[in-house]
């Protein structure tokens, strides 16, 4: 979860309490909730009306603090996020935003506020079943900068971005890829073949067929190395193999719609491209 480039936090809060989930993939988790320890609005017996308001002003003001805190320690220490929601019933998510008690990261990062009946870790639930559309809006954003970034750098001739699926395999090795994006309807698999006799290792990019087997022999492909038969097969979707270089070399990889426009772009140039951490034309500062 630590090595995933696309976590949403969630912060469901009211006066009473607040809840802390984590989105993944399209897995909602309820990290922890807490209790406020704030007092009702109704006034307690024998206290004046403004004592009473002030103290409770003090404890929200406590609450909210330590709210900041903890939204802090879980989505920026713990799990980056890319984005916040905050959830919850009445103005108290409001007043707590208006606040500034977020550390100035976060509150760059509130992609939206949600109106809910409930806080705490039902409120988190409750949240992710209504934010379908603002994730949709906010992925959709995000993938069209992501390919106006990709473009800019191509057309400057700045030497940070380039694109086709052999060439970005080969950057992404070598670890000069910064963010690897594809499309998701790629429609390839990589087969890589390795000789039982003198374990040579030989790739082919192809068009993926219906049915992916897991293992398999190759009866007309015979070992450069040494020419013999034995050359056994895996398959594998070529995202997949991707994930697995990116991974390797703290590379963000971006699988983004290709049905989009920013997509139908990306297409354009083969479906894949790579904005670098350097350019490779000049040493390395």
């Amino acid at each position: 979860m630590l090595k995933d480039d696309n976590l949403i936090g969630f912060l469901a809060i009211d006066a009473k309490d607040a809840g802390w989930g984590l989105l993944h993939g399209d897995k909602i988790e309820v990290l922890s909730q807490t209790g406020s320890g704030v007092a009702g609005k109704h006034r307690q017996g024998g206290q004046s009306a403004k004592r009473f308001q002030k103290l409770r002003e003090m404890e929200l003001s406590y609450f909210y603090n330590r709210v900041a805190g903890t939204t802090r320690e879980y989505f920026i220490d713990i799990y980056p996020v890319k984005g916040l929601i905050i959830s919850g019933p009445g103005p108290t998510k409001e007043d707590f935003i208006n606040g500034n008690y977020l550390e100035y990261r976060l509150q760059n990062m509130i992609i939206d506020t949600i109106d809910a009946s409930y806080s705490g870790a039902e409120g988190i639930r409750e949240a992710f079943a209504k934010s379908a559309d603002l994730l949709s809006d906010f992925r959709m954003v995000e993938e069209k900068k992501l390919i106006e970034d990709l473009f800019r750098e191509i057309n400057s001739h700045s030497g940070l971005g380039t694109y086709g699926l052999q060439e970005v395999i080969e950057l992404l090795k070598n670890n000069v890829v910064k963010i690897l994006i594809i499309t998701d309807d790629t429609n390839l698999n990589r087969i890589e073949g390795k000789c039982r006799r003198c374990q040579h290792i030989q790739e082919e990019i192809v068009e993926r067929r219906d049915v992916i087997p897991k293992k398999t022999k190759y009866t007309n492909n015979s070992c450069p190395g040494c020419n013999s038969m034995e050359v056994e097969a895996n398959e594998q979707d070529v995202v997949d193999y991707l994930e697995l270089l990116a991974a390797k070399t703290g590379t963000r990889l971006e699988v983004i719609s290709g049905s989009a426009e920013h997509g139908v772009m990306l297409s354009s140039l083969g479906k894949v491209g790579a904005i670098l951490r350097y350019n490779p034309g000049h040493s390395k500062q």
